[in-house]
């Protein structure tokens, strides 16, 4: 009976601030806590992942400005290393003294010629040059009436029978001096020089027919080339 005349006379702000919260109000404050953390913790995501993406763009911008770069150099060393190997246009060269396929000495000279020479310098064993000769023929076939096309191989090795079998319809010379190969800059094959009648170096291509070198001899001659060849490939090896 005292507890119930006590609670009476008590402050209504009393009553409420000892009120017990009831379970609705519990689990609203929770939904709103719960909300309000998940909201935060989506921002920080968000941004968290902004972050990582600019990072990723920033470091993928610069691997692809130090690549171009490298690559630009390695063409530029590469086209100036080409260059020390090739004759340069304008160069004159001396006659070229060779033995021819039947064996005997002969000599390639340039002055009195009505007509500039192509030297098609290539070897037996060169796999670019046998899938090349096909480009080589057709120029010789085509154009045989402007140029004069002159072979020379590199190696004697097998040389009649590669000339044979490839029915090369040009003069082939081999046997060359040191002095000879050091002077015209020979040593990759296959490799093709247009010389004037005046022995004035007029092109200088190393390397089989294909890519922009192939435009740049078909330009040159006004011709259409073949292509490359297919080689066959190796048989398999029976168990």
């Amino acid at each position: 009976m005292f507890l119930v005349v006590f609670l009476r006379h008590l402050h209504p702000r009393v009553l409420r601030r000892h009120t017990i919260m009831t379970a609705p109000d519990a689990t609203a404050n929770s939904e709103k806590n719960a909300h309000a953390l998940g909201e935060r913790l989506g921002g920080r995501r968000a941004r968290l992942r902004t972050t990582v993406l600019v990072s990723m763009l920033v470091v993928s911008v610069t691997l692809n400005v130090l690549l171009s770069r490298k690559v630009r150099e390695f063409n530029s060393t590469r086209g100036a290393a080409l260059a020390e190997r090739l004759l340069k246009v304008g160069t004159t060269v001396p006659p070229i003294a060779a033995k021819r396929l039947d064996g005997q000495q002969g000599v390639i000279c340039y002055k009195g010629a009505e007509q500039s020479t192509v030297l098609y310098i290539f070897t037996p064993p060169c796999s670019w040059c046998a899938r090349n000769v096909d480009n080589v023929k057709t120029l010789v076939d085509k154009k045989g009436d402007q140029y004069r096309f002159i072979g020379i191989s590199l190696s004697e090795k097998t040389l009649k029978e590669y000339v044979a079998k490839n029915e090369l319809n040009l003069p082939v010379y081999s046997g060359l001096s040191q002095e000879t190969v050091a002077t015209y800059k020979l040593g990759s094959t296959p490799q093709t020089l247009v010389i004037s009648p005046e022995g004035r170096v007029l092109q200088d291509w190393v390397g089989a027919y294909v890519g922009d070198q192939k435009s740049q001899v078909e330009a040159f001659f006004h011709v259409s080339l073949p292509g490359l060849r297919e080689l066959p490939k190796p048989e398999a090896v029976k168990n």
